[in-house]
């Protein structure tokens, strides 16, 4: 049961929401929504607990707010709310649902690996085949918020750029811009002490929004409807901000339109289209013209934190060479791929490949991805760690010192060698079209919501992007000398690969777009939906463009900002009251 730790405090009169019938000094701060019921009386509800919708309540609870927020699921995983949304359609380029939607507290960050990484000033400008940018906001107004989210996930300072030698720029390749790895993924996990004993913030879990209801002739949301497996109630917030991850978010705004289609945000078009993940893969290694070079490309401490620097192109060469956005960095060969000889990878393989073992080790999305598709080379693999046995145990060694006995935990690990090869990973931006898209299939989830139809689709022009930015990096490696690119296939070859090997699913992007026009977009800078005077989307599906970088860190930085834009306006409303 999830209120097994009394909290006693006193509370602000008519300042939150509380348990009907609970005195003010008993009221737990997480509690069940199957065993009690919610009296509304608090300034905004979030709905879901992921580390956006945490990080947002704190910040409304710092700027005087009281909070609600409702998650699907409860403290810890469970089969009933893993079915919501595990039903969902995908085509093969996308993640299964069950292992890229988790519900509870914590939400996803409960899975990932905890990467911070900043968007580009080159992700707010007019792409290849643009004129405009499609952002209502330059980036300076979303760096502001760097420093929160950098503490929220506990990677501060907020330092993304760190030189190195020779390498920080070299032609139109930079090597300074890091990724910041919090040591704590889960977010739920890491501010469960501030939230159960928070004053202003409730925390709803095992309750389900099932509908949203407008009043107001479609301008306002007059309610939303909350179920589990046993019970219904309609609770009606001051104030909402969807924030249960881009598929769900959309989902329910899709849902929404169906009983609405003439509301402004939900009109357009916009809603539900323009599907984006990443493309991300390897096509060549990288060979370092000086082997001890890799310590640039490693991951390092940097303000108590690891970090690691990743290649990337400067904005000019991107416009110049009419290129999407991209990221590279310096990889171990592919796991599955047994031709590397070395026994350690071969090792972790053979780990990830036991099903049963690996889910103890990653998360199931992170197995999939290195163990690859059958047919498997089991006996090469077992042939690598036997006939390597004293450095695969010497290797094994070190890195299990520095993942399990000391702080902070090292995020992963690359084997030298004295070749200087190594693969190069790249993770690249995918373009906003309208054929890659989410919609409502006729299938509902155990409680009546129906499941949605994922088409996640990848364009030869965002490959074709991939393929000449590498040609960028290998020109300009070698004429720097400082290494080369060497392709694991022909070129005729290489623009196949890359589309093999888009896959994403988990980084749900684009469906409900940021921007000025409602015609298209759904919200507006604000992040509220064009034409509902209180219903807000803070999740990655309001990015309208995807860059090089997964979007957890800048999209708890846009929940701050809303944090702030809501307390002001909240803030606003209260005066006007009183006058």
């Amino acid at each position: 049961m999830i209120i097994s730790y009394p909290v006693t405090r006193s509370h602000p009169a008519g300042r939150r929401a509380c348990l009907a019938g609970c005195k003010a000094e008993d009221r737990p701060m997480l509690i069940d929504f199957s065993n009690h019921n919610v009296i509304e009386d608090y300034d905004v509800c979030v709905v879901g607990a992921g580390p956006v919708g945490i990080a947002l309540a704190i910040a409304c609870e710092d700027r005087g707010l009281s909070v609600l927020v409702v998650e699907s699921g409860g403290e810890h995983p469970d089969s009933f709310t893993a079915q919501l949304s595990a039903g969902h359609l995908v085509n093969p380029q996308h993640a299964p649902a069950d292992i890229a939607i988790c519900r509870g507290l914590g939400g996803t960050s409960r899975w990932w690996g905890g990467r911070c990484v900043p968007f580009d000033d080159a992700d707010f400008a007019p792409g290849p085949d643009q004129t405009t940018s499609v952002w209502p906001l330059d980036h300076p107004e979303i760096t502001r918020w760097y420093g929160g989210a950098a503490d929220f996930f506990g990677i501060a300072p907020d330092r993304f750029v760190s030189p190195a030698g020779g390498w920080t720029a070299f032609g139109d390749t930079r090597c300074e811009q890091l990724e910041r790895w919090t040591s704590q993924i889960d977010a739920g996990e890491r501010h469960y002490a501030r939230l159960a004993s928070s004053p202003q913030i409730t925390m709803l879990l095992g309750a389900t929004v099932t509908a949203i209801e407008l009043g107001d002739g479609g301008r306002r949301v007059s309610g939303l409807c909350l179920a589990d497996r046993k019970r219904r109630t309609t609770i009606a917030p001051p104030c909402i901000v969807l924030a249960c991850g881009g598929l769900e978010s959309t989902r329910l705004l899709l849902q929404l339109r169906t009983a609405h289609p003439d509301v402004l945000g939900l009109s357009s078009g916009a809603l539900g289209r323009g599907y984006m993940g990443h493309l991300s893969g390897k096509i060549a290694d990288i060979v370092l013209a000086d082997p001890d070079a890799i310590s640039v490309h490693d991951f390092f401490l940097d303000g108590g934190v690891f970090a690691r620097r990743r290649l990337t192109l400067t904005a000019a060469a991107l416009r110049r060479h009419g290129l999407r956005n991209i990221a590279f960095w310096v990889d171990n060969p592919a796991f599955r791929v047994a031709d590397h000889g070395n026994g350690l990878l071969s090792l972790v393989w053979l780990a990830l490949a036991i099903p049963w073992l690996g889910r103890r080790l990653v998360a199931e999305g992170v197995r999939l991805n290195h163990v690859g598709r059958r047919p498997h080379a089991w006996l090469r693999h077992i042939l690598n760690v036997v006939s390597n046995p004293f450095s695969t145990i010497r290797d094994l060694a070190q890195i299990l010192t520095h993942r399990l006995l000391v702080k902070p935990r090292k995020p992963g690990f690359i084997l030298h060698n004295r070749s200087g090869r190594y693969a190069l990973h790249y993770m690249a931006e995918q373009s906003a079209r309208p054929e890659s898209h989410v919609d409502l299939s006729d299938r509902k989830d155990p409680l009546g919501l129906p499941y949605l139809r994922v088409n996640l689709r990848y364009h030869e022009d965002d490959a074709q992007s991939v393929l000449r930015a590498h040609d960028v990096l290998d020109r300009d490696l070698r004429q720097a000398g400082l290494g080369r690119l060497d392709y694991h296939c022909g070129r005729a070859e290489r623009l196949a690969s890359i589309l093999d090997q888009a896959h994403d699913g988990y980084h749900q992007l684009g469906t409900a777009p940021m921007g000025s026009n409602p015609s298209t977009s759904v919200v507006n800078a604000d992040c509220r939906v064009h034409g509902i005077e209180n219903l807000y989307v803070a999740s990655s599906a309001i990015l309208p463009t995807s860059g090089q970088a997964n979007p957890t860190f800048v999209t708890v930085a846009l929940a701050l900002r809303l944090a702030a834009h809501l307390a002001c306006r909240i803030r606003r409303s209260r005066l006007g009251v009183a006058a």
